[in-house]
């Protein structure tokens, strides 16, 4: 099973360099194409670091902008795409958190047909642990969005918030 999870990584990774060099050419369908599989997890991430959709939305917008403006400086050497992008996403986020205060508003954009005392539950645990995260610092709210809410790996949150592994670790536990 590893086996085929990691070929599968080489993969994408091989289909999104060659993404990235025709985006980095000028070919705007592969710049779109490169995006779109980021653009959910995105508005995730900064949505969860800004508690405002509206804010999260313009976030995104603007890291959309810097990397469509800054993809020629992007080393596949350095980072994967996935990595360098995110942390585009987060530096954006942050920058709108610097901006303003925020007040916390979860919006229900997904459908759901469990029952309504099921949905009142999950919905108050929700919230809770929203309101937990919210709470923290910035530098451990950031590390554990990307660890719990994006399931990214210890490595590759480092990565994207060039710390290394060890900080890393501290913050999320």
């Amino acid at each position: 099973m590893r086996t085929g999870k990691v070929r599968l990584f080489f993969i994408i990774r091989a289909y999104d360099k060659n993404l990235i060099e025709n985006a980095k050419r000028g070919d705007n369908i592969a710049f779109n194409s490169l995006l779109k599989p980021y653009i959910k997890q995105a508005q995730q991430t900064s949505y969860l670091l800004l508690h405002d959709y509206a804010l999260a939305q313009d976030a995104v917008q603007e890291a959309l902008i810097q990397t469509h403006s800054s993809l020629k400086r992007f080393d596949s050497n350095k980072a994967s795409f996935k990595t360098w992008f995110n942390r585009i996403v987060i530096n954006c986020s942050l920058k709108q958190k610097r901006k303003q205060r925020f007040t916390f508003q979860l919006q229900d954009d997904y459908e759901n047909n469990d029952s309504p005392e099921k949905r009142y539950i999950l919905k108050e645990e929700e919230q809770f642990l929203i309101d937990i995260v919210k709470n923290l610092k910035v530098k451990y709210q950031t590390v554990i969005v990307l660890y719990y809410f994006q399931e990214l790996t210890i490595s590759e949150i480092a990565l994207t918030l060039n710390i290394r592994e060890g900080t890393v670790k501290s913050r999320h536990l």
